[in-house]
């Protein structure tokens, strides 16, 4: 019998609360001390550092596409202190359409995640695309 680790669930977990725009589940997932990196050149791209911060981040997210921003994990993998997540993207703006994949490399302390990195597979049509 398979037994998923418990980080793989929690990761899960947070997407789908992501899907769902479920932001009070995605708050108690996330360490006090949180900080969510984007890279790269466009308006989103930073460092979020609470989980006010990282919130704001994904609501504004949302925003910029019309809600049509969605992020959909085909293979999920944890240990005890990390866990990745590659993932399909896409989203909407007018005009636009971004539809690609990355890479969310998360760490997780005291059952929370406390570290969160987003690696696009097109950094360049990412920044395109959100400015």
């Amino acid at each position: 019998m398979f037994h998923e680790h418990p980080n793989a669930a929690l990761i899960r977990d947070g997407y789908t609360a992501f899907g769902k725009g479920d932001m009070d589940i995605i708050r108690t997932l996330l360490h006090e001390r949180v900080v969510h990196r984007v890279p790269g050149r466009g308006p989103l791209c930073g460092e979020y550092r609470t989980p006010e911060e990282v919130l704001g981040f994904y609501v504004r997210v949302f925003e910029l596409s019309g809600g049509t921003f969605r992020t959909e994990p085909y293979a999920v993998m944890a240990g005890d202190d990390h866990a990745v997540a590659l993932v399909n993207t896409h989203a909407e703006r007018p005009g636009r359409v971004l539809s690609g994949r990355a890479v969310d490399v998360f760490r997780i302390q005291d059952g929370r995640i406390i570290e969160i990195r987003t690696l696009a597979e097109d950094q360049y049509a990412d920044d395109e695309f959100w400015s």
